[in-house]
């Protein structure tokens, strides 16, 4: 189970907010979680589950897939199940529940069986991939740390802390592995 990004500082500015940037009238600290998630930072990111890419280096809007993975884990606790899905296209990864297991499905390009792994796993790798993104924005725009959407994004990737897991705040360093 892996969720990385590749950060491509040419693609932090989406497209409609480059005049406005370069005038210095856009302030991080202070745009929309929506502006946030939908209009900078689109990254290739790679979202491997038992050797199945349910992404492979696929352009996606960083802050928007890190707030999709980090309520998928909360889905997974209260009602089983979860989705993770993209505006720009029709493409969703599902979320199931089995026993302590995460079964992932998607709606197209589907393997079978379904690829999963432990919940622990996957809860870990997803609070990994959500501390990861923000630790990485916030020092490349410190302005984004007074963003409010970052600090949701921080909250939703220390609740329920996994022991063990690295990203757990306060926990080893993460560069060992997520439980297996």
């Amino acid at each position: 189970m892996q969720i990385r990004f590749t950060p491509d500082g040419s693609r932090d500015i989406g497209s409609g907010w480059e005049r406005a940037w370069q005038a210095g009238r856009v302030d991080l600290a202070t745009l929309t979680a929506n502006d946030l998630r939908y209009g900078f930072f689109e990254y290739p990111v790679d979202f491997t589950v038992d050797g199945h890419a349910f992404l492979a280096a696929a352009d996606t809007p960083l802050v928007d897939l890190m707030f999709t993975v980090g309520h998928s884990l909360h889905g997974l606790r209260t009602e089983g199940a979860a989705t993770i899905d993209f505006t720009e296209n029709t493409y969703v990864i599902r979320l199931e529940l089995v026993g302590d297991r995460v079964r992932f499905t998607a709606s197209h390009d589907a393997p079978a069986p379904a690829p999963g792994c432990p919940l622990d796993t996957y809860a870990c790798e997803a609070r990994r991939f959500v501390t990861d993104g923000v630790e990485y924005l916030e020092r490349q725009h410190p302005a984004l740390s007074r963003n409010p959407a970052m600090a949701a994004l921080r909250a939703l990737a220390g609740v329920r802390a996994t022991p063990g897991c690295p990203a757990t705040p306060g926990a080893a360093p993460r560069s060992g592995p997520c439980p297996r």
